[in-house]
């Protein structure tokens, strides 16, 4: 009985595996904290990408370039592309461009599609010398880090809409 209990006492104060244990129960929740830094650091970095690529595609249109070269679209859509780091899929930017009257008149509301989710786009015109030109990038961020979404969703489908406006009015060029 004696031995039994000493026993009992031993296991009782016995703290080998207890730091191994209390890990195992916080590990996942740090793993977590880790992924969604990680993945929030990169989505900024993507956001200031195409903020970046966004203001030089349309300087070739605000000094007259890509008019000049035949086709605005296609000089804009080569010059954003080439811009945009590995992690934005170019094949899945929505961009636009389109001439305003003046600008107090320029609407930066962005509209969806509502059978698709996706943003609507007004065509792409790069207007002519002095015009005002409002030209928006926009690109879906899907976030691989479980309930993120949840928290940084802009958009009801679980994903971050990025975007990038930028308004200028084109120099006399011509």
């Amino acid at each position: 009985m004696v031995a039994k209990r000493l026993s009992l006492k031993r296991f009782k104060s016995d703290a080998d595996g207890a730091a191994a244990l209390e890990f195992a129960l916080v590990a996942p929740i740090l793993f977590f904290i880790f992924m969604a830094i990680l993945e929030v650091s990169i989505m900024f970095f993507a956001s200031a990408n195409i903020d970046g690529a966004a203001i030089e595609a349309a300087r070739r249109i605000r000094t007259g370039q890509a008019q000049s070269s035949g086709d605005a679209t296609t000089d804009f859509y080569d010059t954003l592309c080439g811009l945009l780091s590995s992690s934005i899929n170019c094949g899945n930017v929505f961009y636009d461009a389109r001439t305003v009257a003046t600008f107090t008149s320029v609407n930066l509301e962005t509209t969806y599609d509502p059978d698709t989710g996706e943003p609507i786009t007004y065509g792409f015109a790069a207007g002519g010398a002095e015009d005002i030109v409002v030209v928006r990038v926009m690109y879906y961020w899907d976030f691989a880090t479980p309930l993120i979404g949840s928290y940084l969703d802009n958009t009801g489908t679980g994903k971050r809409l990025l975007a990038s406006t930028v308004v200028f009015q084109n120099e006399p060029y011509e």
